[in-house]
């Protein structure tokens, strides 16, 4: 582990001549819940990199300027070998972000999971609450479907992306801001991202969605093959 600013950075698997995962989480408090994806990605002859930035501390565009690109500049990536990126939630856009102004010419694959593509409609009503707005900072208030937000702004994707989708809740104090299945978070229309290469649904709330045995299975096939062999 090494630090970049006020990021960290976990390295996992091989490091020497392998191909990069890049895994990036959400927004908020960590709760080891990517334990199982970084078993199922660093595989042989892989690197995973799971970068671990402050993700209520700046606007987005800042995080990735500050935190994100300098980190993954220091992070000695084989330019002759394929990077990957897999994304939980917020880290779905502050990917978009980056790969906008900083794509990489050995960039492969990118899979979203859970990604806020066109904002949260839980943020949409939250932003309202100093609490909220204290908690999770500007990032927050960024996440919202008005059309100006930054996630609708970023633009389509110029990249092989697969995006997965949750569309079971375990939070029913927040269903009534769902027109249409949704994870409780995100629902699955906001998820989809102009660009895509395939769309997949997973029967899984938000923030378990990343140990779900289908989000496992469905990653690891997008980065192998660029489908999720569904349709």
């Amino acid at each position: 582990m090494w630090s970049v600013s006020k990021t960290k950075v976990h390295e996992y698997g091989q490091r020497d001549g392998a191909e990069t995962v890049i895994l990036l989480d959400g927004i908020g408090p960590k709760f080891r819940h990517l334990d199982r994806m970084i078993n199922t990605l660093a595989e042989p002859g892989r690197r995973v990199l799971l970068i671990d930035y402050p993700s209520t501390r700046q606007p987005i565009e800042d995080l990735v300027e500050h935190e994100l690109a300098p980190a993954i500049a220091g992070a000695d990536i084989p330019a002759d070998r394929p990077l990957y990126f897999v994304t939980f939630s917020m880290g779905g856009i502050m990917a978009r972000q980056y790969l906008k102004h900083h794509r990489p010419d050995n960039l492969h694959r990118v899979v979203h999971i859970a990604p806020p593509n066109h904002g949260s409609e839980v943020s949409d009503w939250l932003r309202k609450l100093w609490i909220f707005r204290w908690g999770f900072g500007k990032p927050g208030q960024q996440l919202v479907t008005d059309e100006n937000s930054l996630p609708n702004q970023i633009g389509p994707a110029n990249y092989e992306a697969g995006v997965i989708a949750g569309c079971k809740s375990i939070d029913p104090w927040f269903a009534w801001m769902f027109n249409g299945p949704h994870d409780g978070k995100v629902s699955v229309e906001s998820a989809k991202l102009d660009g895509m290469r395939d769309f997949a649904i997973v029967p899984s709330s938000h923030y378990l969605i990343m140990n779900h045995p289908r989000t496992l299975e469905l990653t690891r096939r997008f980065l192998a093959e660029g489908n999720f062999g569904e349709g």
